[in-house]
């Protein structure tokens, strides 16, 4: 054997190789320490001492943040009807029609002022102070039967009284009333019942559970009071004092007031408008009398000044001052007094700082002036592309009137083909045959000179002679007809009598609807430069919303306010409604008119086709008008596709010219039909934005005659060479999801020859997708007559 030599092992590439030991070379926080010897370094200079807290200081922080959360929450409570806030609106809906509201009314005044031998008498309007709850109360009671007057009205509420009857069902319109205000904004609600002290036993039992199902159902966690007697009223008024205020922003937003009477001065130069005096209780913000308010109906005015009477309602009552001799007062007391209760003014509007009325630009013609080509100049560039064409040319006699295209369907007899064109005025020929939808030559028409003309046509080679048109009509008919049921969206056929690229010159190719560019100041229309434009409106409205009148009336005091200029027929026809009426402040530019969008779904009852540009009646904000939206997908990215119709159980975006609003902002949409108007539509304002761009698309189908592997003959897509032509540049897409291009046309009939990334299949179709830029109508008014009833269902078409 041979001698076996010692070798030393070599490790392989797949050794495992285990972590090195950490072993203690790192410094610990001693060591550290005593080498820095007490020096810091500039970074740690720098930062701010964090000191830790110990136990007991974390437990009264804790308690301080608590303690301020329970007093902000007292003080927002505090912060309406006690003295020198504005007194708790309350608007009572009674949910049937068997409940009487002067019997409502007289339940609330006896638990407000029990000593009163006689009630007051009832009224729409009308404020009550309680001594025992050192609160005070607007009881408002709008009718249920004008629901845009409710809606007003409960759009500043602060308490929704729901009056039920016991044992009895809710009333259609009444629920209508409740659905649009839960779709508003609802305030804090309580809930009564009347009619259960008249009951007992098992029929007791039977109405409480179900007034508490129907409770329960749409505001879980609520119960409802009964209210029998002033003892029953006075706890619910007590409940609703101490009950938590729920926060609405639409009410918050603006400062408005509720009119408890008003006054109309005819002004000197006319007796039809002239200055309204309006009184009442100031709410939510500041008010200047340089700003302008808000009439629901009418439209914005300015105001002349703001005075401030003395409150007719005092929680604490005014007593006069006892000089030590009985009654007798001295002038000088006396004189003290009147100057105490007069009239103050609190601010007189300034010209220089008052805001303007005006709402739309008033552009300059001359401003936006452009070289626009003239007829002539059309007509020249026409006639230079047909000379640039290349192609044999044939020229032909057909009968006046007759298109290009109607004029390729014309074929040639066999007797033409070797005689010679010749007459008198040149080469005319007498005689035209002319073949009939079937094929047939039975006979001809006699022509003159006259009623003929001379047409260019490009010139026909095997492919045409090749082409059965009889069968391709027969077969393009049944393609549509089996088409028509599937409702492709967007499809639109392609024109016979004009070329499409007439039709269509519109409208535009993308290569991607998502990131292909598109310019948002492109071809403006002549309604934009009406308009205004935020730089930057989202900085705008946070500037806007925080921003608080340094002059002017503050909330809880009230006011009288002189509006300028309004109808004298409007304050007299106010004067005699029983209607409650508030008037708004507006904001910085909340005037002006842009393009503001809408964020809408559509309500389930409502089942009609509610298409673009229908005229819809908009109750957003503290705004009613009507106006013709245009509808669109709720969607990211720079382009947005224009919708038809109203999508059912999408959320779609409603755009239209309308002034300015900031969001949060409600809106319900109601639609005219007949003598109705319906509730079609809920949502909210989204943004003011004139440079978002609406595409509508368009879908032209074409169907493959051949097919070789990724080479395809596609027909019925256009029907003459120029379109093809035209079109080329646009991509093609199909069904499945293929993608190709145009190459060259086929003959003169619409046969084209496409090639895609991949094989079609024979069932396969071929589409070309067109867009074009849409705006919206310009179709803003104010005037909304009010109709005879409201429904929220389908209406009857029987009818």
């Amino acid at each position: 054997m041979a001698d076996l030599q010692s070798v030393a092992h070599r490790p392989g590439p797949l050794k495992q190789q285990n972590k090195p030991h950490k072993h203690g070379k790192h410094k610990s926080k001693g060591q550290m320490s005593s080498m820095t010897k007490g020096r810091v370094s500039v970074k740690v200079m720098a930062k701010k001492a964090r000191r830790e807290m110990r136990k007991a200081d974390r437990r009264n922080q804790a308690r301080q943040l608590r303690s301020n959360k329970r007093l902000k929450a007292v003080m927002a409570k505090r912060a309406i009807g006690s003295e020198g806030t504005p007194p708790h609106l309350i608007v009572v809906l009674s949910l049937s029609c068997t409940v009487d509201p002067p019997h409502l009314h007289s339940l609330l005044c006896a638990a407000c002022d029990p000593d009163a031998e006689t009630p007051p008498p009832f009224s729409s309007l009308s404020t009550l102070v309680s001594p025992t709850l050192k609160q005070r109360f607007t009881l408002a009671f709008p009718n249920p039967s004008n629901l845009y007057a409710f809606l007003d009205i409960a759009k500043v509420a602060d308490t929704l009284l729901l009056v039920y009857s016991a044992g009895e069902e809710v009333e259609p319109s009444r629920q209508l009333c409740l659905d649009c205000c839960c779709a508003q904004g609802l305030p804090a609600t309580c809930h009564t019942a009347l009619g259960l002290g008249s009951l007992a036993g098992k029929q007791l039992a039977a109405a409480r559970k179900a007034m508490h199902r129907v409770v329960e159902g749409r505001f879980p966690g609520e119960k409802a009071h009964s209210m029998d007697s002033p003892q029953d009223a006075l706890v619910v008024l007590r409940s609703i004092s101490a009950q938590h205020r729920r926060r609405v922003s639409s009410r918050d937003q603006h400062p408005h007031l509720l009119v408890h009477s008003s006054c109309f001065q005819p002004s000197e130069g006319s007796t039809e408008s002239g200055e309204w005096l309006v009184s009442g209780y100031l709410r939510a913000r500041t008010l200047s009398a340089n700003s302008l308010v808000h009439i629901p109906g009418l439209g914005d005015f300015q105001m002349a000044q703001i005075d401030a009477p003395p409150d007719p309602h005092p929680v604490k009552p005014r007593r006069r001052k006892d000089t030590g001799a009985g009654d007798m007062l001295t002038d000088a007391v006396r004189g003290e007094e009147e100057m105490e209760e007069g009239v103050r003014v609190l601010q007189v509007a300034d010209s220089a700082l008052q805001e303007s009325l005006q709402m739309e630009v008033q552009p300059d013609p001359m401003e936006g002036e452009q070289t626009w080509p003239t007829e002539e100049e059309l007509q020249e560039a026409e006639a230079a592309a047909r000379s640039k064409r290349g192609g044999d040319k044939v020229r032909r006699r057909v009968p006046r009137g007759v298109s290009d295209y109607q004029a390729t369907w014309i074929l040639d007899s066999d007797s033409e083909e070797g005689s010679e064109l010749s007459s008198e005025d040149g080469d005319v020929p007498a005689v035209l045959p002319v073949s009939d939808e079937e094929g047939g030559s039975e006979g001809t028409e006699e022509m003159s000179v006259a009623e003929s003309d001379t047409l260019t046509l490009p010139g026909t080679d095997q492919y045409d002679d090749q082409l059965d048109l009889e069968g391709e009509h027969m077969q393009l008919k049944r393609l549509r007809a089996e088409r028509e049921h599937q409702m492709f969206p967007d499809e639109v056929d392609t024109p016979l009598d004009i070329p499409a690229r007439t039709r269509f010159q519109k409208y535009r190719g993308l290569k991607s609807f998502r990131s292909s560019p598109w310019d948002p100041r492109e071809n403006l229309p002549s309604n934009y430069a009406r308009i205004f434009q935020f730089e930057n409106f989202s900085r705008t409205k946070k500037r806007v919303l925080k921003r608080e009148e340094e002059e002017g009336a503050l909330p809880g005091w009230y006011i009288t306010v002189h509006i300028s200029s309004v109808p004298r027929r409007f304050a007299e026809s106010q004067a005699a409604s029983p209607s409650p009426l508030v008037i708004y402040g507006l904001l910085q530019h909340e005037n002006k008119m842009s393009v503001v969008h809408y964020v809408l779904r559509r309500t389930p009852n409502y089942t009609l086709p509610i298409k673009s540009k229908d005229q819809l009646i908009f109750h957003s904000g503290v705004r009613r008008f009507s106006a013709c939206p245009i509808f669109s997908q709720h969607t990211s990215g720079d382009k947005h596709k224009y919708e038809r119709f109203l999508s059912d159980g999408a959320v779609s975006v409603a755009t239209v010219y309308c002034p300015i609003g900031y969001p949060p902002q409600p809106v319900l949409v109601f639609k005219a039909e007949q003598d109705a108007h319906v509730l079609v539509a809920t949502g909210s304002l989204y943004k003011v934005d004139p440079l978002r761009v609406v595409c509508k698309r368009i879908v032209l189908s074409g169907h493959p005659l051949k097919i070789n592997k990724r080479s395809v003959v596609v027909r019925y897509l256009f029907f003459n060479r120029e379109d093809i032509l035209w079109f080329k540049p646009v991509e093609l897409r199909t069904k499945y999801g293929r993608s190709g291009h145009i190459k060259e046309p086929l003959g003169t009939h619409g046969h084209m020859k496409c090639r895609f990334d991949r094989p079609l299949k024979a069932q396969d179709t071929v589409l070309l997708y067109l867009y074009k830029r849409v705006y919206p109508k310009w179709s803003y008014s104010m005037d909304v007559p009010l109709p005879a009833h409201w429904s929220v269902e389908k209406p009857d078409s029987t009818d």
